[in-house]
């Protein structure tokens, strides 16, 4: 039985994207990605989306999703 593993997430399987996703999906450069995924995380917070807490970085799948139209 191994104790304290950490089952890694397929990005599919995840809730949220990173910049590398976003990168990908928008074919934009990395620091781009950030820019993009920092200005929506603050909307979100402001509008009491997501806590203050949420990881830098990231950006809920579905608040991206739908403001980018995808």
């Amino acid at each position: 039985m191994a104790v304290g593993v950490i089952k890694k997430l397929k990005p599919e399987d995840r809730s949220f994207y990173t910049a590398g996703d976003v990168q990908a999906l928008l074919d934009v450069s990395e620091s781009k990605a950030y820019k993009m995924i920092r200005a929506m995380r603050n909307e979100c917070v402001a509008a009491k989306l997501i806590s203050p807490a949420y990881p830098a970085g990231k950006i809920p799948k579905k608040y991206f999703n739908e403001h980018c139209m995808l």
